[in-house]
């Protein structure tokens, strides 16, 4: 007996990928050589609760080959459905299961065990046009320019830390490289800060036009003691050194001027406990709550012994948790007239970013979600999920990110992984193609096409470094990551495979997010040596033109964020797919060989008479529907077929 199914192919299941509530999906299973008094079965999951299983019925017979059917209404409720099939014949039980990749499509016969396919339900949403059809610059803010207002920021930040227990230092020489000081413990005792400000970010908008950009995601930028300021003092207040409100405002409107957004990053799973409101060092005037236990704060954190056992994030002492959902913390954060989201989305901000979406309840980013588009509807709400955000699980519970619409986009670190991977040669062009497919069935269409693509970013290794030497960072010591350079041959190599896999990046379904200064060649291992300060008048510039041709093929084309998405060839080295609409059609080929033998011959059966590619301008005639293409090793092109 043979048995055949697959969840991508809409004969086998209809309609393909996620459905919306109340939808009627029809599964058909198809069985070769059948069995005498064979029965077939849909086995059904909602969530953690079995369902009860649906009969199919036998819709045809043909030279003993059994097509069954059966039918089944998605709940009128969003949720995640998990399902696989049984055969039970007299005397033997047989399961369809999932593939080994668990990707969706094709699956197999088992006796035992079987992985379960996805049925996403989910209920409509809507994710703004600007966002997938643009491109993300992330900035860490004291390390991409100094703007004129330099020394009056330094100025200000002095006069306001005189006195107290800072734990700053300021380095006047832009271009070295950034270090901690840490104590016994491994603490960190002082922070290096450069200067950067919101002036100088203002200052290089042309700049970032010119790259395309459409929206700048910009890492924390209110009051804070450390110079990532993932430990936030004051929520209402931008930190002295980048600016102040007159010129956060002069920012956000000049950037819309120039047809960018700005992002901010929002973190409101923890605190700083150098903070106005928990107030370890009495650097505020306030009744934080490590000052007393009658304080309005204390009851937003979770005090083991007071005052100095408290619950905070990951164990560091220095990142207070919170509990988000306590009524008057929530009031504050975002339902309140004048909350932290409403306050700082009136200043005209397009959105925000939140960090650690995982340690954050849903019914929290539900509240936070509500407040943005009560001020914008059209505004981007971004979740840090490293995993599949659509069946992520996280402190034992299945998290509701697309289910219940409450996000309307993730960083998408598992395209990170898959596509490094690839480039790296870890993972073929067809388990490259898997990822993609797994995504698009998993994913509710319009948070697919929203995902936020990146390649790296503030707490991971640089990609030029990445792809220079694919060591896992764990087994490089600190002093190779202090003393770290790349000889100029790894260099050249590491960027024709980062110009091969922005093509990538580019191109794939959701938002490209560039990380400030992987353009012109910034590299370094993990945190700090990943936020080195942009090397103005040190640039690659041969790698920003890339860069910029990139942005310039994405502002052409609408394909990159409405099109379909569909693999066309996967070779030993080449993945080839197309993005299309019902007005064009491009086809994007990438080699990620690296050896001169490792070139491939590209043969594709695809309807035109002409390829042009959108980067160098080549153009290659068409014969009898064929597209034949020699790609040499780290070769890409983007054609749109005429």
């Amino acid at each position: 007996m043979r048995v055949y199914f697959n969840s991508r192919d809409e004969f086998y299941r209809h309609p393909f990928g996620a459905v919306r509530t109340s939808t009627e999906v029809t599964f058909r299973l198809k069985v070769i050589d059948h069995i005498k008094g064979l029965k077939c079965y849909i086995a059904m999951w909602q969530d953690d609760n079995k369902l009860p299983e649906i009969e199919m019925e036998k819709e045809s017979e043909e030279n003993n080959e059994v097509i069954y059917v059966a039918k089944f209404k998605a709940p009128k409720d969003p949720a995640l459905i998990w399902y696989h099939f049984i055969l039970q014949s007299f005397d033997e039980k047989f399961f369809y299961s999932n593939n080994d990749l668990q990707s969706g499509g094709e699956g197999k016969l088992v006796d035992n065990s079987p992985k379960s396919y996805q049925l996403t339900v989910f209920k409509d949403d809507k994710t703004p046009e600007w966002f997938k059809e643009g491109i993300v610059y992330q900035i860490f803010p004291d390390r991409f320019n100094r703007g004129e207002d330099y020394e009056e920021r330094k100025a200000n930040t002095l006069k306001r830390i005189e006195g107290k227990n800072h734990g700053k230092t300021f380095v006047d020489d832009w271009y070295k490289d950034p270090e901690y000081k840490r104590d016994e413990n491994g603490g960190v005792y002082e922070f290096e800060f450069y200067g950067g400000t919101l002036k100088g970010i203002e200052e290089k908008l042309p700049y970032l036009k010119s790259l395309g950009v459409t929206c700048i995601y910009l890492n924390p930028i209110f009051e804070a003691r450390s110079n990532h300021r993932y430990d936030t003092g004051d929520y209402m207040k931008i930190d002295s050194f980048l600016g102040d409100d007159k010129s956060f405002k002069s920012l956000v409107h000049a950037a819309k001027k120039e047809g960018i957004g700005i992002m901010l990053d929002g973190v409101f799973s923890h605190q700083g406990a150098d903070s106005i409101y928990f107030n370890k060092f009495s650097n505020y005037d306030s009744v934080g709550a490590y000052n007393s236990e009658n304080s309005k704060y204390y009851p937003w954190y979770n005090f083991i012994k007071f005052p100095d056992q408290y619950e905070s994030w990951w164990g560091v002492s220095d990142l207070p948790e919170v509990k988000e959902m306590y009524p008057t913390y929530l009031e504050f954060i975002c339902k309140g007239l004048n909350s932290v989201i409403k306050h700082w989305m009136r200043t005209g901000i397009v959105g925000f970013r939140l960090d650690v979406a995982d340690e954050l309840p849903d019914e929290f980013i539900v509240e936070v979600r509500k407040a943005m588009d009560k001020v914008n509807k059209d505004s981007m709400l971004v979740g840090e999920v490293w995993e599949d955000a659509t069946n992520k699980v996280s402190y034992d519970e299945n998290r509701k990110y697309f289910i219940n619409a409450s996000l309307k986009s993730v960083m998408n670190y598992p395209f990170m992984e898959s596509a490094i991977n690839f480039m790296e040669g870890h993972i073929s062009a067809y388990e490259l193609s898997e990822f993609f497919y797994k995504q698009m069935e998993n994913y509710p269409e319009m948070y697919f096409n929203s995902n936020l693509n990146l390649v790296d970013g503030h707490d991971r290794v640089r990609i030029i470094t990445q792809l220079s030497d694919s060591r896992d960072v764990n087994d490089v010591s600190e002093d190779e990551k202090k003393n770290h350079t790349i000889d100029r041959d790894k260099y050249l190599l590491a960027v024709s495979r980062l110009k091969a896999l922005s093509v990538i990046q580019y191109t794939v379904p959701g938002t490209p997010l560039l990380y400030y200064g992987d353009e012109v060649g910034v590299y370094g291992y993990n945190d700090p040596y990943n936020r080195k300060p942009y090397p103005w008048g040190k640039e690659d510039n041969e790698l920003c033109s890339h860069y910029v041709a990139l942005g310039e093929m994405r502002k052409k084309s609408k394909v990159f964020g409405e099109g379909t998405f569909k693999t066309l060839f996967t070779g030993t080295h080449t993945f080839a797919y197309e993005r299309a609409t019902k007005d064009e059609k491009i086809v994007v080929i990438v080699n990620r060989g690296i050896f001169y033998n490792e070139g491939e011959h590209v043969v594709i059966d695809i309807r035109g008479r002409e390829a042009e590619d959108l980067l160098s301008g080549e153009k290659i005639v068409m014969n009898d529907n064929k597209l034949v293409v020699d790609m040499n090793p780290l070769g890409y092109k983007v054609l749109r077929i005429v």
